[in-house]
């Protein structure tokens, strides 16, 4: 039977471990969401909107792991997907969002061009 003083000689290295792997396991997050995002950018440069929205999805169920910028960049290509899908309140609904929430990226401004051709349309 182990004692709690061998239990925690034991504990230490698992721990330090555990710890050395933190990063390359947030690595692995970025890569699946960097690949989702991939994905979903291929399925809407060939017309798939929904196969795009079921990639983008994916990548945002890391959400807590995600900058602010990556964020953009999916509620953008949403918003294009479901403009695409022809439902024009809903994507603007997206823009604003995103413009709203993270003013200070580079999608913000795409998405304000998106708001303004919006708004242009008939």
């Amino acid at each position: 039977m182990k004692t709690g003083a061998s239990l925690k000689r034991h504990s230490l290295p698992v721990f330090a471990l555990l710890f050395a792997l933190l990063p390359a396991l947030c690595s692995c997050v970025s890569m699946a969401q960097r690949g989702a995002v991939d994905l979903a950018y291929r399925s809407y440069n060939k017309g798939d909107y929904a196969k795009a929205l079921r990639h983008l999805a994916q990548a945002e169920a890391y959400h807590e792991e995600m900058s602010n910028e990556r964020h953009a960049e999916i509620l953008l290509l949403k918003g294009r997907c479901v403009e695409g899908m022809g439902n024009r309140a809903e994507a603007a609904s997206l823009y604003e969002y995103l413009v709203k929430t993270y003013p200070d990226t580079e999608y913000a401004a795409r998405a304000k061009g998106r708001l303004e051709e919006l708004r242009k349309a008939p």
